[in-house]
């Protein structure tokens, strides 16, 4: 209780009288009565909605693969007691559509409509006299078998066909093969000289050939449409460590390591021949958009893919991811979560939007724009999201979620998709 002084009463005087002010106290009235009604409004208004949801969740065991949609998630599910079989369930409520039984399965993506499976003994428990492994082609909406074939098939498949890789007994690709996506109709198959490495590389956004390399360094160029050869070469490739190709819009990239040394050479990929080499002391090699970019000790640099003339080096960072659409990730270090990492523009490598700190992980979402994901230190066990668009670097939170795996995310539009323990659990964001 607070004492209030009033003073001594029996000698106080007493006031004159004095007029009232009506409109002032009307005014005064009204502005009381606006302030207890808005301070009213506001401990009654309901708390903002969270941008971020659980939706649900079903068992998944580290053996299991898993891919989604923008409208179902596809889990392969491998069990010590049975054959496999593929689960389709709705992305947004969790409700079982449809189950098949796919054997011996163990991969699974899904690409126009239908969910490819590979199938057959793992690479690494495959015995000698194995055929390698074979695909099997199912309806997205029911689950109904549509084609199966030998070989496995490739990341690289758009529009209406795939193409298959068939692997003999030791484990290199003796033959390749496009397929319809829907109906499994053979377009051509080629028997190749046992290859230890294939690429699919694109002219105009869309599949143009296939380059496979043999242990050797016989390299052969494929038409994609018809299968047809295009040219044949040889290219540096035994007595090193490793060696590896991948492409980079129409070239081919050849990357070699010996000893501590990393090595890439261009290729032009219609004639194999070399356009230009890089041997100074990098970390690895990729693409970066419409570039190629170098990354180590000595910074990322951004090389024009067909002259290697570097257009862009950020000493600053030493990692790269390419996002897509122009856009990449740099940090000073490999572990996001306690270096600088910042969004740039691939052409220019331009800074996009401020630095991002403390990010555990990043899903890419098709819609332009990145989740964030990090670790809350208040509270320990809860994971933050956060969107990042990818236009104009602008940063919104969205909310946080019990604690996620966040290295194994995947991501559709609207949506993430994480094991956590034996369990995987589906996500509405935004």
């Amino acid at each position: 209780m607070t004492l209030i002084d009033l003073g001594d009463a029996g000698t106080a005087a007493e006031p004159s009288a004095a007029p009232v002010d009506l409109p002032r106290l009307r005014r005064l009235v009204l502005a009381v009565l606006t302030a207890v009604g808005l301070a009213a409004m506001t401990a009654s208004a309901p708390p903002v909605p969270s941008l971020v949801r659980p939706l649900w969740t079903t068992a998944f065991q580290p053996s299991d693969t898993v891919a989604m949609d923008g409208g179902a998630v596809y889990l392969n599910r491998s069990s010590a007691s049975g054959p496999a079989e593929v689960v389709a369930y709705d992305l947004h409520t969790g409700r079982l559509r449809w189950s098949t039984s796919t054997g011996d399965a163990y991969g699974i993506r899904s690409a126009g409509g239908v969910v490819l499976v590979t199938a057959g003994p793992l690479p690494i428990d495959a015995p000698a006299s194995s055929p390698g492994p074979r695909t099997i082609a199912l309806d997205a909406a029911t689950g109904a078998r549509l084609w199966q074939a030998t070989g496995a098939s490739s990341p690289s498949s758009v529009g209406g066909e795939v193409l298959l890789a068939e692997t003999g007994r030791s484990g290199a690709t003796t033959g390749l093969r496009l397929l319809g996506l829907r109906d499994g109709r053979q377009v051509w198959r080629r028997s190749i000289v046992p290859a230890e490495e294939w690429t699919v590389l694109t002219e105009g956004g869309r599949p143009a050939s296939v380059v496979s390399v043999t242990a050797t360094g016989d390299a052969t160029v494929y038409d994609y449409d018809d299968g047809a050869v295009r040219h044949r070469g040889r290219i540096p490739w035994n007595g090193v460590y490793s060696a590896t190709v991948f492409p980079a819009g129409a070239q081919l990239v050849v990357v070699r390591t010996a000893s501590a040394q990393t090595a890439a050479t261009i290729y032009r990929a219609a004639d194999l021949r070399p356009l230009w080499h890089s041997d100074e002391l990098i970390g690895y090699v990729t693409g970066c958009g419409p570039l190629i970019c170098t990354a180590g000790v000595r910074g990322v640099a951004g090389r024009d893919p067909v002259t290697g003339r570097e257009t862009w080096r950020r000493d600053d960072m030493r990692f790269v991811w390419d996002l897509g659409a122009d856009r990449l990730l740099l940090s000073a270090a490999a572990n996001l979560a306690s270096a600088t990492t910042v969004l740039v523009d691939a052409t220019t490598g331009r800074t996009i939007g401020r630095p991002l700190g403390g990010q555990e992980a990043f899903v890419v979402d098709p819609a332009g724009s990145l989740m964030l994901l990090r670790a809350t230190r208040t509270p320990y066990d809860r994971t933050a999201v956060n969107r990042l668009d990818l236009a104009d670097g602008r940063q919104t939170t969205l909310g946080t979620v019990d604690r996620l795996a966040e290295q194994t995310c995947q991501g559709v539009s609207g949506y993430l998709l994480c094991p956590r323990g034996n369990t995987l659990t589906v996500t509405a964001v935004g």
